[in-house]
C-alpha cells in the first residue's frame, strides 16, 4: 500500500468496503480486529468519522491498511474468474443501471445454474471499483429467515448497527445514509415470507432505496400465494425480468477460451457434462450450469497441467 492511497480516507475506506464484501465479515468483527470501537468503525466505513476527527480518520486509515498487508484477501477468500458478457450477465447489467439511476424495485428471475450470485457479486464490485455513485449490498436470505434477522443481516451488509427492534435497526439505516441512494439486492429471495417483503418495502417506502429481488421461478409462485398480502409490494415492483438460461453456443465459447486446447468433441462433452435435469413450472427442463462449467473448466486444466509437470500426454477424452 502507497503513502498516497493512505492519505485519501476515501480510498481507504472503500478498499474496507470492498474488503468486508469479499471476506464476508461483519463489521463488528472489522472493528475488534483493528482494536477500535464498533461505532468508530461504523463511522469511518459510512464517511463520518472524518467530519469529526481528521488525525483520527488518518489513524484509522493506517490501521486499516497495516491489518491488509497482514491479512490479504486470497483468490479463495472471494470469486475469482472472467466475468464472460453472456445473456445473463448483459440483463443483470443492465437492470442494476436502472437500479442504480433511480429508486426502483425489479425481480429476477434465474433459472438452476444460471450463476445470478456470482454475476452479481462480481457486478457490483465492478461498479463500485469504477466509483459509482450508489451504494450496491448484496444480502443472502436463508431459508426460514425470519424479518428481524433479515434486517440484522441488511443492516451488517450495509455497516450499520444492528438492533434486536426493527425500527432501530430502521432508525440507524436513515441516519447512515442520509440523502444517498442505496441499492439493496436481495439473493434466494424465494426464501422469504410474507412478513419479510413487507418489512424490506418499508426501506422502498420510507428511505426511498432501491430493491432487487432475485431468486428461482420459485419467487414468482411465492407473490401468486400471497396475492392478497403483498399486493402493496407487487404494485410497486417495476419490471420482472427472467435471466436467460446459459446457451450451449455460450458455454462452448466460455470453455474455448480457457481451454484453447480441447477439441470440439471433448468442448461438447464438457457441455453435456455441465447439463442438469430440473423441474421448473411442473415441467422437466435441461439447464447448463454455469457453476459445473467452471468447475468442469477446473479440473480440466488441473489435469493438463499435472500432465504437463508428469510429462506424460494429456488424456484424450473427458470423462
Amino acid at each position: 500500500m502507497t503513502a498516497t492511497i493512505a492519505s485519501n480516507s476515501d480510498q481507504v475506506r472503500q478498499l474496507a468496503q470492498d474488503y468486508l464484501r469479499r471476506t464476508g465479515m461483519a463489521p463488528a468483527d472489522f472493528a475488534r480486529r483493528l482494536g477500535y470501537g464498533y461505532s468508530t468503525i461504523n463511522f469511518f466505513l459510512t464517511g463520518k468519522y472524518r467530519k469529526m476527527s481528521v488525525s483520527s480518520d488518518n489513524a484509522i486509515c493506517e490501521a486499516v491498511l497495516k491489518y491488509f498487508d497482514a491479512n490479504p484477501v486470497t483468490a479463495e477468500d472471494g470469486p475469482a474468474g472472467t466475468l464472460y458478457e453472456i445473456g445473463n450477465v448483459r440483463s443483470m447489467r443492465q437492470g442494476l443501471a436502472r437500479l442504480c439511476e433511480r429508486p426502483c424495485i425489479l425481480m429476477f428471475y434465474a433459472p438452476p445454474g444460471s450463476g445470478k450470485t456470482y454475476v452479481s457479486t462480481e457486478l457490483i464490485r465492478e461498479y463500485s471499483a469504477a466509483g459509482g455513485s450508489a451504494h450496491i449490498f448484496r444480502v443472502y436470505c436463508r431459508a426460514s429467515i425470519t424479518k428481524r434477522d433479515l434486517l440484522r443481516r441488511i443492516a451488517l451488509a450495509c455497516g450499520s448497527a444492528a438492533d434486536v427492534s426493527i425500527d432501530r435497526t430502521l432508525n440507524n439505516l436513515r441516519f447512515d445514509f442520509p440523502n444517498q441512494h442505496v441499492v439493496l439486492l436481495l439473493d434466494e429471495a424465494q426464501h422469504l415470507s410474507a412478513e419479510c417483503f413487507e418489512t424490506v418495502r418499508e426501506l422502498y417506502d420510507e428511505l426511498h432505496w432501491s430493491l432487487c429481488f432475485a431468486g428461482s421461478h420459485e419467487l414468482d409462485r411465492v407473490f401468486s400465494r400471497w396475492a392478497g398480502t403483498l399486493e402493496q409490494l407487487e404494485r410497486r415492483i417495476t419490471d420482472k425480468i427472467t435471466l436467460p438460461a446459459v446457451t450451449a453456443e455460450e458455454a462452448t465459447g466460455i470453455i474455448r477460451s480457457e481451454i484453447p486446447e480441447l477439441g470440439t468433441a471433448q468442448i461438447r462433452a464438457l457441455v453435456e457434462r455441465s447439463t442438469v435435469d430440473i423441474r421448473a413450472n411442473k415441467k422437466a427442463q435441461r439447464y447448463i450450469s454455469i457453476g459445473r462449467v467452471m468447475a468442469s473448466i477446473r479440473e480440466v486444466q488441473e489435469a493438463l497441467a499435472q500432465a504437463s509437470n508428469d510429462a506424460t500426454p494429456a488424456p484424450e477424452g473427458i470423462q
